[in-house]
């Protein structure tokens, strides 16, 4: 019935149907695809809630502001690659033209004439480059407003699912993990978009609540302790922090090596134990959780933890890599970042690179998503009557982050 109601052009009749084809799209990597489905799902329940939605569509809000988070930075990268193939074509034709106006200019014959005609044709081809300049910087500020859209819609989303993760009455600790991982979303946003406190302060607090429910060879571990790395470390004067986050990183991935090796020898725990979490430092008291782990070692087959062994293997040798940097950046580099950090504050007018955090209501979301064409807006957010509250994303966005402290966050990550 799914794909019969995408076949057909229809919106889905029920949740069910459009979180289907949502998922279906999004285990495809169709992010904007995923995106209209998980929003033709939120209309649907907002027709039935309201304003008052139960915590129990968080899950759906969550899934909605992951696909709006993957479609903004799928868009970014195209966009980028547009953009240097843009260049090289802009380059080749001015090479080109520059070699078709030199044919014109020859020895013999009617020069002058020849020379004439030249220049009225440099004259046309100047006021063509200036409008194919004019016409490019218009679809640039146009294509630019798609992916800066994409993540703040995503910061509200996502913020809503943490709204009601955190309304949840349940004492669930399935519930405080999904917490955790909206709040890890909610920092890679921010680490997208350059606002490094709001990253720090976010992937800090879903850190907390991993460290809680999980063992410290699991790999969300030291996922979390990374990212927290890269956050501090384009933080100024956040360099010690980076580099205990990324020494935590290379703990994490060391126990999980230690779990494998002992998978291999035949001497795995039984797979009823329950997992046990670690504190801040993966050292002290350890204490039960009823989090099922999904990568237990007795549950693999000999390929599978020889495949993985060799990964974390790699991934700790990187983790080593950018511990040596961190520790051999030097001191005067640092002041000179924070300087240069607090002239382009000043230049604009004192802003903070953190977000707002005042609280406020919830409201509509509609609009939040620009798209290509007419589709189904997303569903009005939830009222915030309690502990839960809203927190306001920057108004600016940027969108070029540092991409080499960016590399291989996602294979430290579980599969999942």
């Amino acid at each position: 019935m799914a794909d019969a109601a995408a076949t057909n052009g229809k919106a889905p009749s029920t949740i069910e149907l459009a979180v289907e084809l949502a998922r279906k799209a999004a285990a495809l990597r169709k992010w904007e695809e995923a995106v209209e489905h998980y929003s033709q799902a939120l209309e649907i329940v907002a027709k039935e809630h309201g304003e008052n939605i139960p915590a129990e569509h968080a899950d759906l809000y969550f899934a909605y502001g992951k696909a709006l988070l993957e479609n903004a930075i799928s868009s970014n990268a195209v966009l980028g690659r547009a953009d240097d193939g843009a260049e090289e074509e802009e380059e080749d034709k001015a090479g080109s033209s520059k070699g078709g106006a030199n044919k014109r200019f020859h020895f013999g014959g009617d020069a002058e004439e020849d020379e004439e005609d030249a220049a009225v044709d440099l004259l046309g081809d100047a006021e063509k480059a200036v409008e194919e300049e004019e016409r490019a910087a218009a679809e640039d500020d146009d294509e630019d407003e798609e992916p800066e859209d994409d993540f703040a819609a995503a910061w509200e989303v996502l913020d809503v699912a943490r709204t009601l993760y955190e309304k949840s009455t349940a004492d669930d600790d399935l519930v405080k993990l999904k917490l955790a991982d909206t709040f890890i979303a909610l920092g890679d946003i921010s680490l997208e978009t350059e606002k490094f406190d709001q990253a720090i302060s976010d992937f800090e607090a879903g850190l907390k609540l991993k460290q809680e429910l999980l063992p410290l060879a699991s790999r969300q571990i030291a996922e979390a302790h990374y990212k927290l790395s890269i956050a501090l470390d384009l933080t100024s004067g956040r360099l010690q922090g980076a580099i205990e986050h990324a020494q935590g990183a290379l703990s994490s991935l060391e126990a999980r090596v230690a779990e494998l090796k002992v998978g291999l020898e035949g001497q795995a725990p039984s797979a009823a134990a329950k997992p046990v979490s670690s504190n801040g430092k993966g050292k002290g008291k350890a204490t039960a959780t009823g989090v099922p782990r999904t990568d237990l070692v007795e549950n693999m087959s000999r390929g599978q933890i020889e495949a993985e062994l060799k990964d974390v293997t790699e991934l700790m040798e990187e983790v080593n890599v950018k511990i040596d940097e961190l520790k051999n950046t030097s001191p005067e580099a640092q002041s000179a970042f924070a300087q240069l950090e607090s002239e382009m504050k000043q230049a604009l007018g004192g802003g903070s690179s953190g977000t707002s955090s005042t609280p406020a209501v919830v409201n509509d979301l509609t609009g939040m998503v620009k798209r290509k064409k007419d589709k189904a807006a997303p569903a009005p957010a939830p009222e915030t009557n309690g502990a839960g509250t809203k927190r306001k994303a920057d108004d600016e966005v940027a969108t070029n982050g540092d991409a080499s402290k960016k590399a291989r966050v996602e294979d430290i990550a579980e599969a999942s």
